[in-house]
């Protein structure tokens, strides 16, 4: 988890950098509760808790860095395309692994690979812990999520 300590660092000095008040604030509470979401569903579905926690990590980091949430998960994919690839820890196909749940995340109707299911479940779990009115995609996916 050296490799999860790094990225999260640097995710930190970004939101601290670039970040302000409520995005920041609420950057910070979805960020940590989704990856620890992440990692919980990981663990039940045998997918790396590493790469999953990152993933959570990472997927809305645009968001508090821009105060915009227009096409977030594809600018979150290449924001951590840049902080996984700067770090020098990551072969090609973590990076492309992680990259691409992160820019899947959105489509909540869409069933895609297993890491896109998890970034999206456990996204659909943080809004519901969260209160947010789900929509109907995503109280679909609540429905059928096992934890």
């Amino acid at each position: 988890m050296k490799r999860y300590q790094m990225i999260k660092d640097e995710a930190i000095k970004m939101l601290e950098e670039k970040s302000h008040g409520f995005y920041k604030r609420e950057a910070y509470a979805h960020m940590f509760q989704v990856e620890t979401l992440c990692v919980l569903l990981a663990r039940k579905r045998n997918l790396n808790q590493e790469l999953a926690s990152i993933i959570g990590l990472l997927h809305d980091i645009a968001i508090p860095l821009t105060m915009n949430s227009f096409d977030h998960a594809n600018r979150s994919s290449m924001i951590a395309k840049e902080i996984l690839m700067s770090s020098k820890q990551f072969n090609e196909e973590e990076i492309n692994l992680i990259v691409h749940a992160i820019s899947c995340h959105s489509n909540k109707s869409i069933i895609e690979d297993d890491y896109c299911e998890l970034i999206k479940d456990a996204d659909v779990l943080s809004h519901s812990l969260e209160g947010q009115l789900l929509k109907e995609e995503e109280n679909k996916r609540l429905s059928h999520i096992e934890l």
